[in-house]
């Protein structure tokens, strides 16, 4: 899973969207105001590519999760799930059906709070403000 990957489903701010999908809340097309802001999440989502933050920002996430054993715990729930059901008679969609939500659920609250404001701020530095 890309923690920091940007998402295609666009949102009220485009750093709020990246939040919501390492775990925060479910993105919308419409924002608070009720304008649609694909435009504006796709021009951030670029953004972030294009000047390598995105790639630091995935790097921030990964070294994050392998830090606080998060990726440990997660292979140690994917062997029991192997395990209790079986390996020849479990599918890979099966285990990302079971795994995936415990995985969002348990990202660490810090890890979000610090990735949004890493966002935050890399967004005023580069002049885009959220839609309100």
């Amino acid at each position: 899973q890309d923690a920091a990957a940007p998402s295609s489903a666009p949102c009220a701010s485009a750093p709020l969207c990246l939040w919501r999908r390492s775990g925060g809340m479910a993105s919308s097309s419409i924002g608070a105001s009720g304008i649609d802001t694909s435009l504006e999440t796709s021009m951030f989502n670029k953004v972030l590519v294009e000047s390598g933050e995105r790639a630091k920002l995935k790097e921030y996430v990964m070294q994050t999760l392998t830090e606080c054993g998060w990726r440990e715990e997660l292979k140690r729930h994917c062997v029991e799930v192997i395990q209790n059901k079986g390996v020849e008679r479990v599918s890979v969609e099966e285990i990302t059906a079971e795994i995936a939500p415990r995985a969002r659920a348990t990202v660490p609250d810090e890890l979000k709070t610090e990735l949004l404001n890493r966002l935050r701020l890399f967004a005023e530095e580069q002049n885009m403000e959220p839609a309100k």
